[in-house]
């Protein structure tokens, strides 16, 4: 596994060579989601005559807001409307396909070593927000919650990875995949808890959509580092990340063994 390591070390010295355009979109976009969400959920609070949610104030649900988004920025990096599709079509394939490494293997080291560098990156801009702006309503995560949000947040970004290159290897039998990879972000903003908490769901929706793989991506590791997550809640929820992925993993597999077997990896 020593290719994987080189792998993910050179993406990692390459996103650290040109930190600024991240801090900058990061402090725009810490500064649009907690606005937007200030004044929504301001507006919704004020329709419920003032009372807050159980367990979540206006300070709360604006943080949380805050995770979710940046667990969004880890997980998708740069692969989303790109990598594997845009290998395909431009037939830059080809020279992975004799590589004496997996391709999958390759490509998610590659994406692994962005996540972890947007990772730290995006924990330090939410510590400084979560000091300044939230402290008086949620004071900071012990060592469970932190153990907890990491290892989810991993699940998410590997969980994430393979779902975006199952819907990616429809490009050897399609022109654009770019409408499959954005249908999938409205899902997970609407079943993933992305946008609303999950406690805020139906009893029913919420039983129902902790069996499926978008609460990992959003809702699980930001209520894990908000405290609201038991130990035993966390391994459940482990299990079916794990069973998602290998689900997952095969389908992708699969499906790019099939579309190989025909490309002609035209534009190489």
């Amino acid at each position: 596994m020593r290719w994987f390591y080189q792998v993910m070390s050179g993406q990692i010295r390459m996103r650290l060579a040109y930190p600024w355009g991240f801090w900058i979109g990061l402090g725009l976009e810490v500064f649009v989601v907690a606005s937007i969400n200030w004044y929504l959920w301001s507006a919704v609070l004020e329709s419920r005559g003032g009372q807050a949610f159980p367990g979540y104030t206006l300070r709360i649900l604006v943080l949380y807001s805050l995770i979710t988004s940046l667990l969004r920025k880890v997980q998708v990096n740069t692969d989303q409307f790109g990598g594997i599709g845009d290998d395909i079509y431009s037939g830059s394939l080809n020279k992975y396909l004799v590589y004496p490494v997996s391709y999958f293997g390759f490509r998610y080291a590659m994406h692994l070593g962005g996540s972890l560098v947007s990772l730290v990156q995006s924990s330090l801009a939410l510590l400084l927000f979560w000091v300044l702006f939230a402290l008086q309503d949620m004071p900071l995560p012990g060592a469970s919650s932190l153990i907890q949000f990491l290892v989810l947040v991993l699940l998410g970004i590997t969980i994430r990875f393979i779902m975006n290159a199952t819907l990616q290897t429809m490009a050897f039998w399609f022109e654009q995949v770019w409408s499959l990879l954005i249908l999938f972000s409205f899902l997970i903003m609407l079943l993933g808890g992305q946008l609303i908490p999950l406690d805020l769901y139906p009893a029913w929706a919420r039983e129902v959509l902790f069996y499926t793989p978008f609460p990992i991506l959003a809702a699980w590791p930001a209520e894990a580092l908000l405290g609201k997550m038991s130990w035993l809640t966390f391994f459940q929820v482990c299990g079916v990340a794990c069973v998602w992925l290998v689900v997952f993993n095969v389908i992708a597999r699969f499906s790019f063994a099939r579309g190989v077997r025909n490309y002609s990896g035209i534009g190489a």
